[in-house]
């Protein structure tokens, strides 16, 4: 049995994270669950949160706006609509996207930007 995962993370406009982790926590569509080396066959739908891994004992977050994963064979799939790293976006910028969104007209786009801005602040909160 393999001690490390490889994860792939990927959004119609870029790779988001490709590489290895030690442990890995999604954003399932009924809870966050974890995924250590070893895990069975899964395949699950995603809904917005953060994607927590362990590597070299750090914690490394990704935000993303739902979708799908794949693990088999200590190798994890997720397809994403979009998503940021820590590194991609500051918090200053979240909080931005946080007031726009809060700005904007009812319905359900409100509710779609209001759940992205959300994410990408909790990217910085630890």
């Amino acid at each position: 049995m393999s001690k490390e995962l490889s994860l792939t993370v990927i959004s119609p406009d870029k790779i988001l994270y490709q590489g290895k982790a030690e442990s890995v926590v999604l954003p399932g569509s009924v809870g966050y669950f974890g995924i250590l080396p070893g895990h069975a066959t899964l395949v699950s739908q995603l809904d917005f949160g953060l994607i927590k891994l362990q590597k070299s004992g750090k914690e490394f977050r990704i935000a993303i706006d739902g979708g799908f994963c794949e693990v088999k064979n200590d190798q994890i799939r997720v397809l994403t609509e979009g998503g940021e790293s820590e590194d991609d976006l500051s918090h200053d910028h979240a909080v931005e996207l946080l007031h726009a969104a809060e700005a904007h007209a009812n319905g359900k786009e409100k509710e779609i930007l209001l759940k992205k801005a959300k994410v990408r602040i909790l990217l910085h909160e630890r």
